[in-house]
């Protein structure tokens, strides 16, 4: 039976009692599926079946019982193609095996894993342990490719701590380089509900490029915390969570309102997703699921879960029109043009469901808006004008925006995150030579879009550092940086006998269900001679130190931690679950029971610009 209160342990290892909905009320724990139009669309047979989508997590638990019926394939990729390494647990030293990265139930006494509840929560079928409810998944018919990027922790912690080693104790399984090789194959959807700092080398910001250039449809949710986030809808291209023209989930009760664990401003959101009041495994020795908060993990899962379900509805659609349906066509926005929120809260809205299957989304360009949202609004700030532009002229390989959140945050980049701009470009420039086409009365014009020439363009670049010239005008925006260590200490960069101080997001650091590492003060840079910067001085850069020096150091009001590196200076992941006790459950007020008014079926839209920031919860049958 799943349990009126569970025990959640939050980052910083401290155990809360949660209280959560009666056990009279448990089948109110599937408002995700039911009060979402999910079971409409399996009426429809629509399951998501033939949608390949990659689970980037934990390792899953192959055997658990909801999975009885799933297609689910487990994959590690490990460094230099070994085909295991190994990693000392509580329970003995547990092999990670390439070819089959799963556990088996009860395996060093665990039963649920972060991985398995992600897995579970698109594909599930709703069966427990020993005969009790489990976990649903939205999309049942999806094929799944779990990726384990570790060895799961277990007992105590469902999320991946444990580093996989060879036999010279080098760390050879890390996020990014799963995700590297991800890209290669013909996912539609990736899910990835940890978050971690990118390392800012030059393949990890590319290969991001690159699965955008594909029209893969990446999925990540922002922190379970309430630190503001970003002023403004701009991304953070160093962070996985924030990658310009991903979709950033954060979590909503039953209600609508958001969840109390991640109630806060954040420019970078861009969709709601149920995130609550579900069935959850507290322990990796869990086998009874209780009621309780699934925290923008679950809430990213849930939404990857509906988009399988939207692309088996128009499988001609590219992930590029997609996701142009997902951000005009929330609950209570019957415009057909996406409105954000001029609060920065709940970004473009709550995913509709009903209306992602009911639009057509082949009407709207081959463009990715949350990346050109992204970059356009990027260029209308002076503190971050120049993220994504032309950076040829860079002298180092890292930068930092002027401070850009309420806290002082700043957004760090690499010389190479232009390439976001220049794909950005090259949307545009595709999207043109389709229209043409169509105006010239030709056939087939789509074979001129972005996302069908994404393979030619990885052909000129390899997906490294360049992409192809897409002939149109050159990027406009001065950039506005400064190499410095804002407030904290970063990866020590050295290049030419320079040491730069290179910083990364707070948000960088590990949290999960079952307490993450403790977060500690690292020592101060020394203090550097140069004065600090003036804005508009040196087209905003300040000259670099010489070898040995720190560039100025400018704290910010919240303090960081060394980030906790997970091999090869890749970061360990930060899973998406709850950190501060959830409130109780809501009555969800239920939706009109008329049909979602549609709008009209148009032609081809225009590219979406971020102009339009109207309040888009006016008349959303709340």
């Amino acid at each position: 039976m799943i349990g009126a209160v569970v025990a959640v342990v939050m980052a910083g290892t401290v155990c809360t009692p949660v209280v959560m909905a009666d056990d009279a009320d448990s089948s109110a724990s599937y408002w995700y599926v039911d009060d979402m139009g999910v079971r409409d669309a399996w009426k429809q047979d629509i399951t998501g079946e033939g949608v390949k989508v990659a689970v980037i997590d934990s390792q899953v638990v192959s055997d658990y019982p909801g999975f009885a019926d799933a297609n689910i394939s487990y994959k590690a990729v490990l460094e230099n193609g070994l085909a295991s390494c190994t990693a000392q647990t509580d329970q003995g030293v547990a092999t990670l095996k390439a070819s089959d990265s799963s556990l088996k139930a009860g395996e060093r006494g665990i039963y649920a894993t972060h991985g398995t509840e992600m897995v579970a929560r698109i594909v599930g079928n709703g069966a427990g342990y020993d005969g009790s409810p489990g976990i649903i998944g939205v999309a049942p018919g999806a094929e799944i490719t779990a990726y384990a990027d570790g060895v799961d922790s277990g007992l105590g912690g469902s999320a991946m701590d444990k580093k996989c080693k060879d036999d010279d104790g080098e760390v050879v399984a890390y996020p990014y380089l799963t995700f590297s090789e991800v890209i290669r194959h013909d996912y539609r959807i990736i899910n990835m509900s940890f978050g971690s700092t990118i390392d800012g080398g030059p393949d990890d910001v590319a290969a991001y490029v690159s699965a955008l250039r594909k029209g893969i449809i990446l999925v990540s949710g922002r922190d379970n915390d309430t630190d503001p986030g970003t002023n403004d809808f701009v991304g953070m291209p160093l962070n996985n969570s924030y990658f310009p023209g991903e979709i950033t989930v954060n979590s909503i009760n039953p209600d609508g309102s958001l969840s109390s664990t991640s109630d806060v401003m954040d420019g970078n959101v861009a969709i709601l997703s149920p995130g609550t009041n579900m069935p959850v495994y507290p322990w990796g020795d869990s086998k009874d699921a209780e009621v309780g908060d699934g925290g923008t993990s679950s809430a990213t899962a849930i939404l990857s879960g509906y988009l399988a379900l939207v692309l088996q509805k128009w499988p001609k659609a590219t992930g590029n029109q997609v996701l142009q349906s997902l951000i005009r066509n929330t609950k209570g926005n019957e415009s057909g043009e996406p409105r954000l929120d001029p609060e920065h809260k709940r970004g473009f809205g709550e995913v509709d469901v009903a209306k992602l299957l009911s639009v057509d989304p082949t009407q709207y360009p081959d463009i990715n808006p949350l990346l050109a949202w992204a970059y356009e609004t990027s260029e209308k700030h002076e503190e971050t004008r120049g993220m994504y532009t032309d950076h040829s002229d860079w002298k180092h390989d890292y930068g930092a925006t002027d401070p850009f959140s309420p806290d002082g945050e700043r957004i760090n980049a690499t010389k190479n995150t232009d390439l976001v701009g220049r794909e950005y470009e090259r949307q545009q420039a595709a999207w043109k030579k389709v229209e043409q086409c169509k105006s010239d009365g030709g056939s087939d014009c789509m074979k001129y879009s972005a996302t069908n020439t994404a393979d030619k363009a990885d052909g000129k670049d390899s997906g490294k550092s360049v992409l192809p010239d897409t002939g149109g005008s050159k990027l406009l925006g001065v950039p506005l940086w400064v190499w410095l260590a804002t407030g904290g200490v970063g990866i020590a960069v050295v290049i030419g006998g320079i040491v730069l101080a290179v910083v990364l997001s707070k948000r960088g650091r590990r949290r999960s269900r079952h307490g993450g590492h403790a977060a500690g003060r690292g020592p101060l840079p020394p203090v550097n001679p140069y004065p600090p910067q003036v804005p508009g001085a040196n087209n905003g850069m300040v000259p670099p130190p010489a070898a040995g020096q720190y560039a100025p150091q400018q704290q910010v009001p919240y303090p960081t931690a060394f980030p906790q590196q997970y091999g090869q200076g890749q970061p360990v992941p930060q899973y998406r679950v709850p950190s501060q006790t959830p409130q109780a459950s809501t009555q969800r007020a239920p939706y009109s029971a008329a049909p979602v008014a549609m709008p009209p079926q148009q032609a081809a839209q225009p590219t979406v610009i971020p102009d339009n920031t109207q309040n888009p919860h006016t008349n959303n049958n709340r």
